[in-house]
């Protein structure tokens, strides 16, 4: 005879792979009483509740069984509250931009659930420190969101990294967010290829007097994330290297990778990896001596030459 975990073990794997369980077929199938099988069922729905799992255990007399779907109330409130924390660490937006898609958020759950929430992120919303600029941006990241659907052409008046302003007109193609920062991926007239703007950089933004010519090129954002990193683009590149860290931490900063050879007492594992160089460059150069580049001449060689002028500032 079958014990008690066992049956109960087969009855969540039923039920989570056909819509209704019965307590006839569950009786039928283990020769136990009806009382023993409700029981299971009973002892099933406390450890659900207990152990907070997502689902919830329901009686449909219409079915004359028992289903088991997502609490889809309290996947809205593990959502939400996903959503909170993913914003205060991204530290993008000012405290009032912030403040306003906190309560926006929050707003869309009953009282109760938005206070339990309060409660969970009021110190770490208290000690929120946005990044220097300070500046409004979800005004300006709905109208170049809009420009991008609509294959509008903008006209913007530009701060570089200089400080200097230029005038320039972009055909935008996505959006992106990276280390902090949003920025938009465009083509224009005056340079080759997709460039990025800083979406704060962006003093003045209207629909200019004469469009630019479609490109006809689609930015695979998506794609573009796995290889592009501190929104460095430079040149696509293969790179190999060995690493003494937590091999996890070089994985998953470079999403297109390959370990070719684990650990050993001697040489840290070797990673090939796809990235754009020079975003690539500067990760590398952080990890100090948990790192030594490889391959290709060229990268290693521009590597030892950015060692040396680090060294050339002590």
């Amino acid at each position: 005879m079958a014990t008690t975990a066992y049956r109960q073990l087969y009855l969540l794997q039923k039920l989570l792979h056909q819509p209704v369980v019965t307590k006839a077929e569950l009786v039928d199938h283990f020769q136990v009483s009806a009382r023993a099988v409700q029981r299971d069922f009973s002892d099933l729905r406390q450890f659900l509740s207990d152990e907070d799992v997502l689902y919830q255990l329901t009686y449909q007399p219409q079915l004359g069984g028992y289903t088991l779907h997502l609490d889809q109330s309290r996947l809205s409130q593990t959502a939400v509250l996903v959503l909170i924390k993913i914003l205060l660490s991204s530290r993008a937006l000012n405290p009032t931009e912030l403040t306003q898609s906190v309560d926006s958020l929050l707003d869309l759950m009953p009282s109760a659930d938005a206070q339990k929430i309060k409660r969970l992120i009021n110190n770490e919303k208290r000690d929120y420190v946005p990044v220097a600029h300070r500046k409004p941006l979800l005004g300006r990241l709905w109208q170049l969101s809009n420009a991008i659907t609509q294959h509008a052409t903008l006209r913007l008046h530009y701060q570089r990294a200089d400080h200097t302003y230029r005038d320039q007109t972009i055909l935008p193609a996505a959006l992106i967010f990276s280390e902090y920062y949003f920025y938009v991926i465009a083509f224009g007239n005056t340079f080759t290829g997709a460039r990025f703007f800083r979406v704060d950089r962006i003093a003045t933004c209207q629909r200019a007097p004469q469009a630019l010519p479609n490109p006809r090129r689609s930015v695979a954002d998506g794609q573009l994330r796995r290889v592009l990193h501190y929104m460095q683009p430079g040149q696509l590149t293969t790179i190999t290297f060995e690493f003494w860290g937590v091999v996890e931490a070089a994985l998953d900063r470079f999403p297109r990778h390959t370990v070719k050879a684990p650990r050993t007492q001697t040489h840290g594992t070797l990673i090939e990896i796809q990235a754009y160089d020079v975003g690539a460059k500067m990760w590398l150069l952080s990890q100090g001596t948990l790192v030594k580049v490889l391959s290709p001449a060229s990268f290693v060689t521009a590597f030892r030459a950015e060692l040396a002028q680090m060294m050339a500032h002590y």
